[in-house]
C-alpha cells in the first residue's frame, strides 16, 4: 500500500491529497499498534509456572516498592537539609 509522492512537476490535486492523507493515516495507526503491543510485552509481568513462583514474583514486587519509597525518602531529606535550614538573625 505504499504510494509514490507525486514528483514535482506533477500536479496536486484534492484527491491525490485526500489518498496521501489516507494512506499516512493507515500507517501512522499501523505504527501505534505495533508501539503498544511492543510496551504491553515489555511491562508486563512474567507468568509464573508453580505457587512458589508467584509468592516469590510478589515477594520481589514488595521489595521493590519498599526500596523506592525508601530511596525516594532519602532523597527528600538530603533536598530538605539543604534548603531546610535557615539563619535565624538576632
Amino acid at each position: 500500500m505504499n504510494q509514490q509522492l507525486p514528483t514535482p512537476h506533477e500536479v496536486y490535486t484534492i484527491e491525490s491529497i485526500t489518498n496521501l492523507r489516507k494512506a499516512k493515516q493507515e500507517e501512522l495507526r499501523r505504527s501505534r499498534q505495533r508501539m503498544q503491543s511492543i510496551t504491553e510485552n515489555l511491562f508486563a509481568p512474567q507468568q509464573s509456572k508453580n505457587k512458589m513462583e508467584n509468592l516469590l514474583q510478589h515477594v520481589n514486587a514488595g521489595i521493590a516498592a519498599y526500596d523506592g519509597i525508601r530511596t525516594g525518602m532519602m532523597v527528600l531529606n538530603r533536598i530538605r537539609a539543604l534548603f531546610g535550614k535557615k539563619k535565624k538573625r538576632s
